[in-house]
């Protein structure tokens, strides 16, 4: 059951891991990068990422702020069940407990699960029976890693939502949830950010060139299915694209660090 007062308890000393404050930075960094995308909407969606050697635990952003005011010392840790163990004073939205915690608690393979409702990937999820066509470069890592909510029923209130869509998600690594918005789950924050970024690319590209009323040229499958369903490159390429993230906010935005 979830905490009805988002109580706080004292955190421990796990937090001292280096792994934990570097899970901090990336975390801060990547919602600050999204922010600058235009991914937030209100002062809605969540980012979290599994605590470092405490999977019982996840890192996830404050209820009340933007994103672009993101800094490491505002990022709550949590238990699943709603208790916060960070001593900052902030609280978190109930609906993350509800969609987060049960995803991260149901699929070991979700270190960092990301939701928005950024406009073209909602866009699609708006849609009658909407699909994400694997007509662009990018779309490529997605082929049949995509699962699909048709069964919208209203506000995640209850960790029995967020059990549902761990469900569908299965062992794929987008869920595009019809009337809501997508989801993406990553084994590090910078591999599910890149993947949140590339599906957004897709998806923006699909709708520009959909709308000039043309059929859209599908990539061959055999093409799509010679990619490798777990690919260590592109891993890498998470791993650069956050190290990139990080060096270019600690250039311009050094107040994410404090």
């Amino acid at each position: 059951m979830l905490s009805a007062n988002n109580r706080t308890v004292r955190e421990t000393n796990v937090t001292q891991d280096e792994a934990i404050g570097q899970a901090k930075i990336e975390l801060a960094a990547a919602l600050r990068w999204a922010a600058r995308l235009g991914y937030q909407s209100g002062v809605c969606n969540h980012f979290s990422v599994a605590v470092p050697g405490r999977p019982d635990l996840m890192l996830i952003n404050p209820e009340g702020f933007f994103w672009a005011e993101a800094r490491v010392s505002d990022l709550v840790i949590a238990q699943h069940d709603g208790a916060i163990l960070t001593e900052n004073g902030h609280t978190v939205e109930q609906t993350a407990f509800c969609i987060h915690a049960p995803i991260h608690r149901l699929l070991p393979q979700a270190t960092a699960v990301l939701h928005t409702h950024m406009h073209h990937a909602t866009a699609i999820c708006m849609r009658k029976g909407g699909t994400v066509s694997p007509s662009y470069l990018s779309a490529m890592s997605f082929y049949l890693r995509i699962a699909y909510d048709r069964g919208f029923d209203g506000p995640a209130l209850t960790p029995a939502e967020g059990e549902r869509l761990a469900g569908l998600i299965g062992d794929s690594f987008v869920l595009m949830m019809e009337n809501h918005g997508p989801l993406v789950i990553g084994s590090t924050i910078g591999e599910a950010l890149l993947r949140l970024t590339y599906l957004e690319d897709t998806c923006k590209m699909q709708l520009m060139a959909e709308a000039g009323g043309h059929e859209l040229s599908k990539i061959p499958t055999q093409l799509m299915a010679a990619i490798p369903k777990d690919v260590p490159r592109f891993k890498n390429y998470g791993r650069q694209f956050m190290a990139a993230i990080v060096r270019t906010l600690q250039r311009e935005e050094p107040d994410f660090l404090t």
